[in-house]
């Protein structure tokens, strides 16, 4: 699973106000293949041209008040986040099948959790 619900932040002695909490970023923050279509060619550093980190999924849903914008995806390249999800391939291939397999009713009920995210 790359958009992971939760995690907890580790000790930090300098503020520990932060430390030990537990955050929903809905992201494992790593690189995952994404295939083909989604490919870049721009290999870098470790990442070849088809990788792409796991961006936060928090705050998605305020993505047009804080930027005017609904371009979503690794890119930007996706008009709203239907097609976000619609687009992955590779590595997340099979939750993108599972996804477009969901009744229409689900289906949205998923974009609007992601969009109260």
């Amino acid at each position: 699973m790359c958009h992971v619900p939760e995690w907890r932040t580790g000790k930090y002695t300098a503020v520990p106000p932060i430390s030990n909490q537990r955050i929903r970023p809905y992201t494992d923050l790593l690189l995952h293949d994404m295939g083909p279509d989604l490919a870049d060619g721009r290999p870098d550093f470790k990442a070849g041209g088809s990788d792409w980190r796991t961006p936060p999924l928090w705050g998605i849903g305020l993505s047009k008040q804080v930027s005017a914008s609904t371009s979503f995806l690794h890119d930007g390249r996706a008009r709203n986040l239907l097609e976000a999800v619609v687009w992955h391939g590779g590595e997340a291939k099979a939750s993108r099948d599972k996804f477009t397999a969901l009744p229409v009713e689900q289906r949205k009920d998923l974009i609007t959790f992601l969009e109260s995210l």
